[in-house]
This record gives C-alpha cells, structure tokens and sequence, in this order.
C-alpha cells in the first residue's frame, strides 16, 4: 500500500525538523560566542606585563630592581657615601689608596666626575650586600634604566683593578676583561707605567 499525501507531508515535516535541529544547535563541545569573548577577555586582563627590562652600557639586559641613592660624597676610586649615610663600595673593583700618590686621587677624581654630589646613582646588588665593614656592596648606574654602569666604566677607563670577595661574583669576567683592556691601552693608572704597586699590595706593605 503506497503513502497518502498526508502521511508524506507529515513525514516532509519531520525531516526538515531534524535537519534544522542538527545544523543550527550548538554541540556540547562547541563554545558559544559569548563564553568565547569571555575567555578573550579574561586572558588579556589576568596576564602579566613583560618584565621591565635593564639596558645599560653595553650590559645584558636584566630585569633586577635598583634602589636609589643620592650622592653625599665620593670618598676614593671605589666608594662614596649616599645622603641617608649609607656607604656604598664598587663590587669587583679595588681603586689605588688615597695616599698612594697620585693615583689614589686621580681614580678619585675619575669617580667624582660620573657621581657629582646631589646626582641620583642606582645600586644594584649581588648575593651579599654588605662588607664585614658594613659597606653597601653594589654595582652603581647613573640612571634607573639605560644608565652607565660605573663599576664597568671605571674599570675600562683604568681606574681600578679587579678583585673577588665570593658570593658576589655577577660580571666577574667582564670586569677583569675591561681591566685587561685599559692596562693594554695604557690608560687611566697605566697611562705612563709608574703604577707598579696594586692596592691589596700597599695595604700589606709590599710595596
């Protein structure tokens, strides 16, 4: 017995039912538009900001946060003294003694030129942040980002020589390098080959 056109048309209507319901309604899967857009919404808002990068003469680039000092005084070739009385010495660095002339006052004068009193320096530290002496033990920029870095400069200029106290080690190989090239060069202490006796030496009376 063959379909009337009733039962075909019900039958029609059915399909197209079907057909419908499964092209337009969404899958259990399948997200819709506003919890996408909500997703969105929060991965941008619940990231973090890129770190705030460090460059400065020629340094890799850090993300170590540095604290203020406003320069009071430079004391010699490797210290100074900041306005809240903390005294601050130049890590890897040993800078001729003040009665070691003239040496002791031109790595002086050398330092007072980068930190004139009333500057603002920028201390970044090591593992340890003090000596036994209870000095400030840092690496000194001129600027919070992008600034010189003083122990660095002071060093390729020829003002100082390198020593290591361990822990603090950061930028050893760096340091000991710009040393190396201002002796080469002549420069600084080296400029006429009359500074013959490094600083740890004089302080033993060696020499």
């Amino acid at each position: 017995m063959t379909d009337g056109p009733f039962l075909r048309s019900q039958r029609g209507h059915v399909a197209l039912f079907t057909l419908l319901v499964s092209c337009g309604a969404p899958s259990a899967d399948t997200p819709s538009l506003d919890a996408v857009s909500r997703n969105e919404v929060v991965a941008t808002t619940s990231s973090a900001p890129p770190a705030a990068t460090v460059a400065s003469d020629n340094d890799a680039q850090r993300t170590t946060p540095r604290d203020p000092c406003v320069i009071a005084a430079v004391s010699d070739g490797d210290s100074f003294r900041c306005r809240d009385d903390r005294r601050v010495r130049l890590l890897l660095l040993d800078a001729p003694e003040m009665d070691q002339a003239p040496f002791g006052v031109q790595a002086r004068d050398a330092l007072r030129a980068r930190l004139r009193r009333g500057d603002t320096a920028w201390l970044e530290y090591d593992v340890r942040r003090e000596d036994r002496y209870g000095r400030t033990l840092a690496h000194v920029y001129t600027a919070a980002r992008g600034g010189t870095h003083v122990n660095l400069a002071q060093a390729r200029d020829g003002w100082a020589v390198a020593v290591v106290f361990p822990p603090n080690v950061r930028d050893v190989e760096r340091i000991r390098a710009a040393v190396a090239e201002a002796r080469a060069a002549k420069r600084g202490l080296w400029a006429n080959g009359a500074f013959t006796c490094e600083p740890i030496a004089h302080k033993r009376g060696d020499c």
